[in-house]
């Protein structure tokens, strides 16, 4: 093997392992009902439903948001019962977690079905708390790549 062979392959390994790796969550979730107070509201949906809610704490210091997708819709200012109501209509089996910092400062809240995996990185690091949602049956395994 040449030289400049083993650059090329040293330097594309190098990228791939690096680009797979998963990066420590900035959080910690526990099951726990979402209290009645207005949020701001993200939504993961797939017409007519949706599959996951997003209750972000507002007027705190750090924004927590949905990775952006063409399924996401930001619908702003609202409380959350009627989302509960539709997912016990529609969704059945679902989960309700609680966002907090590793500090226990509470962030948000998030609902969705059970079919759906999740994970949350910032974005930059120490600014916005992102949560991914991804679909495991699609073939998504949760893995972040580097931008």
């Amino acid at each position: 093997m040449t030289k400049k062979t083993f650059l090329l392959a040293f330097t594309a390994a190098t990228f791939i392992l690096a680009g797979c790796q998963h990066m420590k969550s900035p959080v910690k979730v526990e099951e726990a009902p979402v209290p009645d107070q207005t949020y701001n509201v993200t939504v993961y949906w797939s017409a007519p439903l949706y599959h996951a809610v997003l209750f972000d704490i507002p007027d705190d210091d750090r924004q927590v948001d949905l990775f952006y997708t063409y399924f996401v819709d930001r619908v702003g200012m609202d409380t959350p019962q009627k989302y509960v109501d539709e997912f016990d209509a529609s969704v059945k089996w679902y989960r309700t977690l609680k966002i907090t910092e590793l500090d226990g400062t509470v962030r948000g809240y998030l609902m969705l079905s059970n079919k759906l995996g999740y994970f949350f990185y910032e974005r930059p690091v120490g600014e916005r708390i992102i949560v991914n949602i991804y679909d495991p049956h699609l073939g998504g395994d949760g893995t972040v790549r580097a931008p």
